[in-house]
């Protein structure tokens, strides 16, 4: 009995102890505790996990713009432990197709900081801040994946975050009842809370640089454009993506929504009967009808996205991307646009890299290419459609029995999926806007590639997003298996930290070598090299496509 007690007492008391050895913080919502951790150069940093910045978007508020969280009971918050990811169709690393994970109660972000120290003193300076958002399409990944421990090494408080993604995130009925592009309100929902928090746990709240890859690269763009996002943030990080991306923005998505509600039973006579019988229906059911919107694969891949919507005070997207950035609405902030040397492996890996999928592509080339380049909705008629489709292959110079061919339908892909969109914005912005605007390409194969997890092998090439991997600590993509990755890591964490504190880069801004084109290339450890080249994402081209997205439309129409 004795030996119990004694057990028992030391048990509580080191409990205790490691309780009161927690970093601590206090903010608006009342006090945070988080943990300890060392970064990969073994510098301590402070990390707190799973913080609400939102009320849970469940129940009658499901579809609606998010809530600021309430002060929580008790006299701490428990930040120790990582959100659950935002209920999603799965694309990345699963063994069974598109299955629903996640929850709908997600809308917390990590805060990770060198800035607090067990005394709670610091030198007294606050740090520049990187708000980093996931990618996924619009439709999958979270927060978790990606880490702090490459950042800790340097002076930068990190914070990540979860959004709504999907139908839940992103379905639009094109009116007042639900007008749509809710998970970017829930990312702006979540840069306020850093404004007002961030200086709690070091951070500079007047020094945010906002950052993002692929569809989180696109929301990036997206609040450089965006009414709601004004002075929330001072620069701006764009890896694989921006707004004049072609899936960056939805189509049909009144008729989406209707198909959802009445495949689960819900009458559509008008939308406010929708979306009362849609917050009936479990919430996995709503995600899982996304499979109806695939045609083939996982293609198009982003079904939901954004919409322009209804004239309102609190219109996250009042006009076409296009638009907002020609009529200089855009925040005139300095930029960071990157690209990977063959970003059409997303989604090109999972078709080049299987053979039964390259043949079936080859076959059905006129039928599964305008799913797969996102101009199912933007040709005006059918025969224009397959009129496109020709014309890319001949242009290109397609042939998937071949090498080359292949090759080329990959560079195909980047292009029009990401390359001529991040280009587009690079010129605009240098040409209408006084920041500075910079460009690199990342050209370095290193150990591991997403190309594995969108179901291809690393030889194929260097994937859209396979720089990210050098910036963010990733359990499944680690960066620090060989010395050559483990330096090209600390590079890329230089230049990335050194975007966010001086918001310059080495070299000339994309705007002094107009009309040419100006680019870092990262090649490896050490080893950057000055482009300079006339063309990049055959513009031209896919300007003169007969597609509605080329006809700059007046405001609130689609493109």
């Amino acid at each position: 009995m004795q030996l119990y007690l004694v057990v028992s007492c030391t048990l509580v008391l080191y409990q205790t102890l490691v309780l009161a050895s927690q970093p601590e913080v206090l903010v608006q919502q009342g006090t945070l505790k988080g943990f300890w951790d060392k970064s990969v150069g073994g510098r301590p940093y402070a990390a707190f996990l799973g913080i609400p910045y939102a009320k849970p978007p469940v129940g009658k508020h499901r579809f609606k713009e998010p809530i600021p969280a309430d002060p929580w009971i008790g006299d701490y918050y428990n930040a120790t432990r990582e959100p659950p990811m935002c209920l999603q169709l799965k694309h990345v690393n699963v063994k069974i197709p598109f299955p629903v994970l996640g929850s709908e109660d997600c809308l917390y972000l990590n805060v990770y900081t060198p800035a607090i120290s067990d005394e709670r003193s610091t030198d007294g300076k606050l740090l520049d801040v990187i708000v980093f958002i996931h990618g996924g399409a619009f439709m999958f990944l979270s927060s978790n994946m990606f880490g702090g421990s490459l950042l800790m090494d340097r002076d930068i408080v990190l914070v990540t975050l979860n959004y709504r993604l999907g139908p839940l995130g992103f379905m639009s009925l094109g009116d007042d009842i639900l007008p749509g592009n809710n998970g970017m309100k829930d990312q702006v929902l979540a840069l306020k809370w850093v404004k007002q928090n961030i200086a709690a746990f070091g951070g500079d709240p007047n020094s945010v640089t906002i950052a993002g890859f692929s569809a989180g690269s696109a929301s990036v763009h997206y609040h450089v454009l965006s009414p709601l996002s004004k002075g929330l943030f001072k620069a701006a990080i764009c890896a694989s993506g921006s707004s004049l991306n072609p899936w960056t923005f939805a189509e049909n998505s009144r008729e989406k929504a209707l198909f959802v509600a009445r495949g689960l039973g819900c009458p559509t006579e008008n939308s406010l009967s929708v979306i009362r019988c849609l917050r009936d229906r479990p919430a996995e059911h709503i995600v899982g009808m996304t499979r109806h919107f695939l045609n083939w694969l996982y293609n198009p891949f982003s079904p939901y996205a954004l919409v322009v919507e209804p004239p309102s005070h609190n219109a996250f997207l009042p006009d076409t991307p296009i638009n907002l950035l020609l009529q200089g609405k855009a925040a005139d902030v300095p930029i960071l646009f990157t690209f990977d040397k063959d970003e059409g492996l997303y989604p090109g890996a999972e078709i080049v890299g299987k053979t039964e999928n390259l043949k079936e592509m080859s076959a059905r080339w006129d039928e599964l290419l305008p799913s797969v380049l996102d101009y199912n909705y933007a040709a005006p008629s059918e025969e224009s459609k397959l009129e496109i489709s020709q014309k890319i292959k001949e242009y290109y110079d397609v042939d998937l029995d071949t090498k080359e061919g292949v090759a080329n339908f990959v560079n195909l892909l980047g292009d029009r999926l990401f390359l001529h969109g991040i280009i587009k914005a690079a010129k605009i912005h240098s040409n209408l806007y006084s920041s500075p605007v910079y460009l690199y390409r990342f050209s370095y194969m290193g150990e591991n590639s997403f190309s594995v997890g969108f179901g291809g092998t690393k030889e194929l090439g260097v994937c859209h997003a396979d720089d990210i991997m050098y910036v963010f600590a990733m359990e499944k993509m680690n960066s620090q298996e060989t010395e050559s990755d483990r330096q090209m890591a600390k590079d890329m964490v230089d230049l990335w930290v050194s975007f966010a504190v001086n918001r310059t880069l080495d070299g000339k801004t994309f705007k002094e070598n107009l009309p040419q084109i100006a680019f870092t290339d990262i090649q490896g450890p050490s080893k950057q090299e000055h482009m300079l080249v006339e063309d990049m994402g055959e513009e031209k081209f896919w300007d003169n496509l007969n597609l509605m997205e080329n006809i700059i439309v007046s405001s609130h129409e689609e493109l």
